[in-house]
């Protein structure tokens, strides 16, 4: 059974409705022919039209996008037995399969490694090569302990968000790029708190349509938001704000600046927003406040300058710092493609790996794969070879 997307956070949303518009006719009138005869309307066998608009506004039926987000965490947690990561790769993808995965948008990847080439996937577009990119130890801050676990040959070299398509997909290249997302700040407050400027962040794009059909173009921009245990600690300060700013910046990339615009054409926002969209009073977010953030030094200081005096107050500023980018989509119009309901994609327990729809489509399908263990279960492993310290998400999309 399909399912539709959720909203950001619940409650109504305006819902794009170009896509039912076509030489100035509306096609909504059309809805039940749809149903008989979907053939008119993409049943996603190359016969040219792509959906239409049920009773509520929503585009149905289609042709199909295979869509994933995986984190690669710099290969720092990546098998020495190349051939076994391989073949866990081809089986995560689904290469050889018609469920194969279309894109992939990687975030914590190298610019000069390249697995994903080894299975039938090409790199189409890569912030390191573009040159808005950092070094792992530049995007760790120096970190001695984060570099500790990652293989000393990668410290230096490049890390990015990247997109990848399959080799044979029907989804075809209409165009790439990538901006930088991040903003000219540094971070400064001692306390035992890394500092400098802030690790840059990046959007890299591509533009795609099915190829032999006339529907829509669809943009996949690719990102990591800025946060994380480095990040965190200065949420006092001027980080909500930057958090908030990031996803606008892709977004206003797709509403204002994408080339040869079309009303019909769909934004997808895939990657890394280290939180949950909602911030709940007993769940893991709480659990991170009261471990790592409330009682740290650098907090202290902080929330002293600002003359906050009680816990409710930080954890309340807390909350805001994290679900930013969500409050920052929702009040544009977009949505998610799937809530907390499929599981956690980090190993610590939370689902903070997410795709944003500019307008809503059908999601019929949405499914993590395994490529990391929870830390903090009970249960048995999810998996028997660890690629990385996050799990992949993969999303069919009705296009």
């Amino acid at each position: 059974a399909s399912r539709l997307k959720p909203p950001l956070g619940g409650g109504r949303t305006r819902l794009h409705r170009g896509l039912a518009r076509r030489g100035g006719a509306c096609l909504r009138p059309m809805a039940v022919l749809a149903r008989c005869c979907p053939r008119l309307f993409g049943c996603g066998r190359g016969c040219g039209r792509v959906g239409f608009e049920d009773e509520a506004g929503r585009v149905r039926g289609g042709v199909r996008l295979n869509l994933m987000t995986l984190n690669m965490q710099y290969y720092s947690n990546y098998p020495a037995d190349k051939a076994a990561a391989r073949e866990k790769l081809r089986e995560v993808t689904g290469v050889g399969k018609d469920s194969a995965v279309d894109v992939i948008a990687v975030q914590e990847g190298l610019a000069s490694v390249d697995v994903l080439d080894e299975i039938g996937y090409e790199k189409v577009a890569c912030a390191g090569s573009r040159g808005i990119a950092q070094s792992v130890r530049e995007m760790v801050y120096g970190d001695e302990a984060a570099l500790k676990n990652c293989p000393p040959e990668l410290h230096e070299q490049i890390l990015c968000n990247q997109v990848y398509v399959r080799r044979g997909s029907d989804w075809l290249v209409e165009g790439r790029g990538a901006e930088q997302v991040s903003s000219a700040t540094s971070l400064h407050g001692g306390e035992g708190r890394c500092q400098g400027p802030l690790a840059v962040r990046s959007m890299v794009w591509v533009k795609l349509r099915k190829a032999g059909a006339s529907g829509p173009a669809v943009y996949v921009m690719c990102t990591h938001i800025t946060g994380g245990r480095f990040e965190d600690q200065y949420y006092l300060q001027q980080l909500a704000k930057e958090r908030r700013d990031q996803p606008i910046r892709c977004a206003t990339f797709f509403s204002h600046r994408r080339p040869n615009p079309k009303p019909d054409d769909i934004g997808v926002i895939v990657g890394d927003f280290n939180a949950l969209p909602d911030y709940a009073p007993d769940g893991p977010m709480h659990s991170y406040f009261k471990s790592s953030i409330e009682s740290a030094k650098g907090i202290d200081l902080d929330a002293k300058q600002k003359g906050i005096t009680t816990a409710q107050e930080l954890e309340s500023l807390f909350e805001g710092y994290m679900t930013s980018p969500f409050t920052a989509l929702r009040e544009l119009g977009w949505t998610l493609a799937y809530g907390p309901d499929i599981g956690p994609t980090s190993a610590f327990g939370h689902l903070i790996d997410h795709m944003a729809l500019s307008r809503s489509v059908e999601v019929s399908s949405v499914e993590v794969r395994h490529l990391t263990n929870q830390r903090f279960s009970n249960g048995p492993p999810d998996t028997n070879l660890v690629l990385t310290d996050h799990n992949a998400v993969k999303a069919e999309l009705r296009i």
